[in-house]
Order: C-alpha cells, then sequence, then structure tokens
C-alpha cells in the first residue's frame, strides 16, 4: 500500500436477504457509491479485494466485479495494477447515479449476439490452447454452480456469466477480457431472458449446462476448433431463446 492510501473495512453493508438477486450488482454498486459520497470512504482509500468484499456482502464474486465495474465506469473507482482497487480522487465529488440498465431490446439483443459470436468464439479457441489447471478448475466450478441452478432463472445466469468471463481470462489477452467486463451487465441481461425462455420451453436449463460441459471437454481437450463450434452454439441458441421471448411480447423487466 501506498502513501496514505488507507485500507477500508466495511462492517455494515450486507446486501438485504429479500433484495432481488438479478439487482444484486446495482445494489453493491450503490451502498459503496454512498459510501463514498458520505466520505466514509476517502480519496485514496483501498477497498477490500473481490473475495472479501463479496462474504462482506453474502453475494459471489461474479456480482461484485459487476459492481466494481459499475463504479469504475461511473469514475468513482480505479485500479491500480498489482495493488488493487481504491477510491479515485475525484470521486467524492461527483455524484454519479449508479441506474440498473433498462430492458435490452430486441435490435440490441441482436447488436450483442453479433459482438459475441466474434468475441465469444475466438475467446474459446484461445482458451483451448492457453488455459491453465487453475483455469480449468475455476471453469469446471462455474459448470457445478450452472448444474446446481439448472432450475432457477435468477441464480443461473450469474453462474453463467461467471463461466464465460473465467473463458475469457484462460484466453489470457487482457483486452478482451476487459471488452468482456465492459459488457457484463448486458450479457447478464441477454442470459437472464434465454434462461427464461429455456425454463418455459424445457422447464430446466439442463440442454446449456450440457453445452457447457462440452464447451469445458473442448478445452480440457485443447481442441481450438471444437471450443469454436461449441460456444457458435450456445451463443446462437440463447439468442433464439431470447427472439422468441421478444415475439411473445414478454420482455419487460429490468436486470
Amino acid at each position: 500500500m501506498v502513501g496514505s492510501a488507507r485500507r477500508v473495512s466495511n462492517s455494515d453493508t450486507r446486501v438485504p436477504v429479500a433484495a432481488r438477486r438479478s439487482n444484486l450488482p446495482a445494489i453493491i454498486a450503490s451502498k459503496i457509491r454512498g459510501q463514498i459520497l458520505r466520505g466514509e470512504l476517502q480519496p485514496g482509500a483501498q477497498l477490500p479485494g473481490h473475495r472479501e468484499l463479496a462474504a462482506i456482502h453474502s453475494v459471489s464474486v461474479g456480482s461484485v466485479r459487476e459492481a466494481i465495474s459499475m463504479l469504475i465506469s461511473a469514475a468513482l473507482i480505479e485500479t491500480r495494477p498489482g495493488r488493487g482497487t481504491y477510491v479515485a480522487a475525484a470521486g467524492s465529488s461527483d455524484p454519479v447515479t449508479i441506474k440498473i440498465a433498462p430492458p435490452l431490446e430486441r435490435h440490441e439483443v441482436e447488436e450483442l449476439t453479433e459482438a459475441r459470436l466474434i468475441v465469444e468464439v475466438e475467446l474459446a479457441a484461445l482458451a483451448a490452447e492457453r488455459a491453465t489447471a487453475e483455469h480449468l478448475e475455476a471453469l469446471r466450478r462455474a459448470v457445478e454452480r450452472m448444474d446446481a441452478a439448472a432450475a432457477d432463472p435468477y441464480d443461473y445466469p450469474e453462474a453463467d456469466v461467471d463461466f464465460h468471463l473465467a473463458v475469457a481470462e484462460a484466453a489470457g489477452n487482457r483486452y478482451l477480457l476487459k471488452a468482456m467486463l465492459d459488457v457484463r451487465s448486458l450479457l447478464r441481461q441477454d442470459m437472464e431472458l434465454g434462461a427464461e425462455a429455456a425454463i418455459r420451453r424445457f422447464g430446466d436449463l439442463r440442454i446449456s449446462v450440457g453445452s457447457h460441459r462440452k464447451l469445458l471437454a473442448a478445452i480440457e481437450a485443447r481442441d481450438p476448433e471444437a471450443a469454436r463450434a461449441v460456444a457458435r452454439e450456445i451463443v446462437a441458441r440463447n439468442q433464439q431463446f431470447v427472439v422468441g421471448l421478444y415475439a411473445l411480447g414478454v420482455p419487460s423487466r429490468s436486470g
């Protein structure tokens, strides 16, 4: 730790159990923002690590990552490579409002799918070439979380997003990983809609779990072409499900 930057511990910031799960990242971001604007977190103060924040708020590391991404976008906090996350110098005087993103429009879903097909398919191939034992273990854990939440349209998308971010990390390209983190909120909305559609159609998300297990197997086998094919299948099927909901006029909720 450098200079006067002090480590901050959050003792009374636990997210209420009744809070809607899909809103958790925005709720966490709002709580931290409030601490900054009230002066409880001073400029230069270091925030706890992602795992510690997840324990404090009783949420997943994925939710913390998304909350931190929101706060970085709002210029309230900043990351310092190799050292952690800190309150930005101008953060305490910048009353930026953290808002929950509105529902995706159909054309936005189509553009997001186009971007995912370009980026995630190649990320999967790179992961097949570069994944370490640690990366593979993270992917296995994410798949098991998906399997455990296969009938839950709220918990499943969070595990799903974490799986795809773990693939991005395994690809070993910091700029492509940042691109994935930048669209994490949109990705979650897209996956929530896909999960809702799949559960309506099949009763649960076992079909999606099976595809992600296939992608994991391709990465473990060091087979880039197979990884590309499975990643393309996963993204295309999610779009098919989501567009089906729009055809029924269902997507009217946020998150």
